[in-house]
Protein backbone atom coordinates (compact mmCIF):
# COMPACT_ATOMS: atom_id res chain seq x y z
CA UNK A 1 0.00 0.00 0.00
CA UNK A 2 1.18 3.51 -0.80
CA UNK A 3 -0.32 5.89 1.75
CA UNK A 4 0.88 8.90 -0.26
CA UNK A 5 -1.62 7.81 -2.94
CA UNK A 6 -4.59 7.65 -0.58
CA UNK A 7 -7.45 9.87 -1.79
CA UNK A 8 -9.27 12.24 0.51
CA UNK A 9 -12.66 11.25 1.85
CA UNK A 10 -14.25 14.11 -0.10
CA UNK A 11 -12.64 13.04 -3.38
CA UNK A 12 -13.55 9.38 -2.99
CA UNK A 13 -17.05 10.20 -1.74
CA UNK A 14 -17.74 12.53 -4.67
CA UNK A 15 -16.89 9.93 -7.32
CA UNK A 16 -18.55 7.12 -5.36
CA UNK A 17 -21.85 9.00 -5.13
CA UNK A 18 -21.66 10.24 -8.73
CA UNK A 19 -21.08 6.67 -9.92
CA UNK A 20 -24.19 5.29 -8.25
CA UNK A 21 -26.68 8.18 -8.53
CA UNK A 22 -26.15 9.60 -12.04
CA UNK A 23 -28.28 7.10 -13.97
CA UNK A 24 -31.13 6.81 -11.40
CA UNK A 25 -31.21 10.62 -11.13
CA UNK A 26 -31.47 10.95 -14.91
CA UNK A 27 -34.46 8.58 -14.97
CA UNK A 28 -36.16 10.45 -12.11
CA UNK A 29 -35.61 13.82 -13.80
CA UNK A 30 -36.94 12.48 -17.11
CA UNK A 31 -40.01 11.00 -15.41
CA UNK A 32 -40.70 14.21 -13.52
CA UNK A 33 -40.19 16.51 -16.50
CA UNK A 34 -42.35 14.46 -18.86
CA UNK A 35 -44.84 13.16 -16.33
CA UNK A 36 -47.84 14.64 -18.14
CA UNK A 37 -46.81 12.95 -21.40
CA UNK A 38 -46.06 9.65 -19.69
CA UNK A 39 -49.57 9.61 -18.19
CA UNK A 40 -50.89 9.85 -21.74
CA UNK A 41 -48.57 6.98 -22.73
CA UNK A 42 -46.37 9.34 -24.74
CA UNK A 43 -43.11 8.14 -23.29
CA UNK A 44 -40.65 10.54 -24.93
CA UNK A 45 -38.04 7.83 -25.38
CA UNK A 46 -35.72 10.05 -27.42
CA UNK A 47 -35.61 12.49 -24.53
CA UNK A 48 -34.96 9.60 -22.12
CA UNK A 49 -32.05 8.50 -24.30
CA UNK A 50 -30.54 11.99 -24.05
CA UNK A 51 -30.90 11.99 -20.25
CA UNK A 52 -29.29 8.55 -20.05
CA UNK A 53 -26.47 9.51 -22.42
CA UNK A 54 -25.52 12.47 -20.24
CA UNK A 55 -25.78 10.33 -17.09
CA UNK A 56 -23.67 7.59 -18.68
CA UNK A 57 -20.94 10.13 -19.42
CA UNK A 58 -20.66 11.06 -15.74
CA UNK A 59 -20.96 7.41 -14.71
CA UNK A 60 -18.10 6.38 -17.01
CA UNK A 61 -15.87 9.14 -15.61
CA UNK A 62 -16.72 8.13 -12.05
CA UNK A 63 -16.02 4.46 -12.77
CA UNK A 64 -12.64 5.38 -14.23
CA UNK A 65 -11.74 7.55 -11.23
CA UNK A 66 -12.81 4.90 -8.69
CA UNK A 67 -10.77 2.24 -10.50
CA UNK A 68 -7.84 4.64 -10.50
CA UNK A 69 -8.07 5.20 -6.75
CA UNK A 70 -8.28 1.51 -5.88
CA UNK A 71 -5.37 0.53 -8.13
CA UNK A 72 -3.13 3.57 -7.59
CA UNK A 73 -3.24 2.92 -3.84
CA UNK A 74 -1.34 -0.32 -4.55
CA UNK A 75 0.93 1.16 -7.22
CA UNK A 76 4.19 3.10 -6.85
CA UNK A 77 3.65 4.95 -10.13
CA UNK A 78 1.23 5.49 -12.98
CA UNK A 79 1.37 6.84 -16.50
CA UNK A 80 -0.31 10.04 -17.51
CA UNK A 81 -3.84 9.92 -18.87
CA UNK A 82 -3.87 8.83 -22.51
CA UNK A 83 -6.47 8.47 -25.24
CA UNK A 84 -4.63 5.97 -27.48
CA UNK A 85 -2.48 2.88 -26.99
CA UNK A 86 0.49 4.56 -28.70
CA UNK A 87 0.42 7.35 -26.13
CA UNK A 88 0.45 4.78 -23.33
CA UNK A 89 3.37 2.87 -24.85
CA UNK A 90 5.46 6.03 -25.14
CA UNK A 91 5.13 6.89 -21.45
CA UNK A 92 8.48 6.95 -19.57
CA UNK A 93 7.05 4.68 -16.86
CA UNK A 94 7.45 1.61 -19.09
CA UNK A 95 11.18 2.21 -19.55
CA UNK A 96 11.69 3.12 -15.89
CA UNK A 97 10.21 -0.18 -14.67
CA UNK A 98 11.50 -2.30 -17.58
CA UNK A 99 8.04 -3.16 -18.86
CA UNK A 100 8.35 -4.66 -22.38
CA UNK A 101 6.22 -2.45 -24.62
CA UNK A 102 6.46 -4.83 -27.57
CA UNK A 103 5.10 -7.74 -25.53
CA UNK A 104 2.24 -5.57 -24.26
CA UNK A 105 1.33 -4.87 -27.88
CA UNK A 106 1.48 -8.58 -28.70
CA UNK A 107 -0.94 -9.37 -25.89
CA UNK A 108 -3.25 -6.54 -27.00
CA UNK A 109 -3.80 -3.11 -25.49
CA UNK A 110 -7.00 -1.04 -25.34
CA UNK A 111 -6.79 1.06 -28.51
CA UNK A 112 -8.82 4.12 -27.51
CA UNK A 113 -10.75 5.74 -24.68
CA UNK A 114 -9.59 7.31 -21.44
CA UNK A 115 -6.60 5.13 -20.59
CA UNK A 116 -4.11 5.01 -17.75
CA UNK A 117 -1.41 2.48 -16.86
CA UNK A 118 -0.03 1.44 -13.47
CA UNK A 119 3.03 -0.49 -12.37
CA UNK A 120 1.74 -2.66 -9.56
CA UNK A 121 4.41 -3.99 -7.24
CA UNK A 122 2.84 -4.65 -3.88
CA UNK A 123 1.91 -7.27 -1.31
CA UNK A 124 -1.86 -7.58 -1.23
CA UNK A 125 -3.68 -9.94 1.19
CA UNK A 126 -5.56 -12.86 -0.35
CA UNK A 127 -9.26 -13.02 0.46
CA UNK A 128 -8.83 -16.49 2.00
CA UNK A 129 -6.44 -17.03 3.65
CA UNK A 130 -5.39 -13.46 4.43
CA UNK A 131 -1.70 -13.87 3.60
CA UNK A 132 0.00 -11.12 1.57
CA UNK A 133 0.92 -12.17 -1.95
CA UNK A 134 3.50 -10.37 -4.08
CA UNK A 135 2.00 -8.87 -7.22
CA UNK A 136 4.07 -7.72 -10.20
CA UNK A 137 1.89 -6.48 -13.03
CA UNK A 138 1.25 -3.67 -15.46
CA UNK A 139 -2.39 -2.68 -15.10
CA UNK A 140 -4.33 -0.67 -17.67
CA UNK A 141 -7.62 1.05 -16.84
CA UNK A 142 -9.75 2.10 -19.78
CA UNK A 143 -13.19 3.61 -20.08
CA UNK A 144 -15.03 5.00 -23.08
CA UNK A 145 -17.00 8.19 -22.38
CA UNK A 146 -20.80 7.76 -22.53
CA UNK A 147 -20.44 3.99 -21.93
CA UNK A 148 -20.81 2.99 -18.24
CA UNK A 149 -18.21 0.22 -18.53
CA UNK A 150 -14.60 0.25 -17.36
CA UNK A 151 -12.07 -2.37 -18.38
CA UNK A 152 -9.19 -3.19 -16.05
CA UNK A 153 -6.57 -5.17 -17.98
CA UNK A 154 -3.91 -6.91 -15.88
CA UNK A 155 -0.65 -7.93 -17.61
CA UNK A 156 1.41 -10.16 -15.33
CA UNK A 157 5.12 -9.39 -15.62
CA UNK A 158 7.75 -11.94 -14.57
CA UNK A 159 11.52 -11.63 -15.12
CA UNK A 160 11.03 -8.76 -17.55
CA UNK A 161 8.42 -10.53 -19.71
CA UNK A 162 4.65 -10.37 -19.99
CA UNK A 163 3.44 -13.85 -19.07
CA UNK A 164 -0.33 -13.43 -18.97
CA UNK A 165 -3.29 -11.13 -19.42
CA UNK A 166 -6.65 -10.89 -17.68
CA UNK A 167 -9.44 -8.43 -18.46
CA UNK A 168 -11.83 -7.41 -15.69
CA UNK A 169 -14.96 -5.67 -16.96
CA UNK A 170 -16.73 -3.39 -14.49
CA UNK A 171 -20.28 -2.71 -15.61
CA UNK A 172 -22.49 -0.25 -13.71
CA UNK A 173 -23.73 -0.69 -10.97
CA UNK A 174 -21.01 -3.16 -9.92
CA UNK A 175 -18.95 -2.03 -6.94
CA UNK A 176 -15.44 -1.39 -8.22
CA UNK A 177 -13.44 -2.61 -5.20
CA UNK A 178 -15.66 -5.67 -4.75
CA UNK A 179 -15.38 -6.62 -8.44
CA UNK A 180 -11.57 -6.32 -8.40
CA UNK A 181 -11.44 -8.47 -5.27
CA UNK A 182 -13.74 -11.15 -6.75
CA UNK A 183 -11.84 -11.37 -10.02
CA UNK A 184 -8.31 -11.43 -8.61
CA UNK A 185 -8.77 -13.15 -5.25
CA UNK A 186 -6.82 -10.29 -3.69
CA UNK A 187 -8.28 -7.93 -1.13
CA UNK A 188 -8.48 -4.60 -2.92
CA UNK A 189 -9.23 -1.69 -0.64
CA UNK A 190 -8.30 1.95 -0.36
CA UNK A 191 -7.52 3.92 2.77
CA UNK A 192 -9.08 7.36 2.73
CA UNK A 193 -6.80 10.11 3.89
CA UNK A 194 -7.76 10.87 7.49
CA UNK A 195 -10.84 8.60 7.40
CA UNK A 196 -10.35 4.84 6.93
CA UNK A 197 -11.10 2.10 4.41
CA UNK A 198 -13.18 2.95 1.38
CA UNK A 199 -16.31 0.93 0.54
CA UNK A 200 -16.37 -1.83 -2.01
CA UNK A 201 -15.29 -4.90 -0.02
Amino acid sequence: MYMAHAPSGIEFGFWFVLYFVSIPTAIILWAGHYNAYIRKKQYKLKELAVFLLIASFFTSLASFQLSHMYIYFHSPASTGTCFTASCLLSDPLLERYHIPAGELEEHGLPSFGIIRGYWMYDSIPKVNPAIPVGVRAFVVVRTVPFVPITDVVVYRVEHGHVTGKKTIRILWPMQVGKKLTQETGLRFTVILSGVGSGPGL
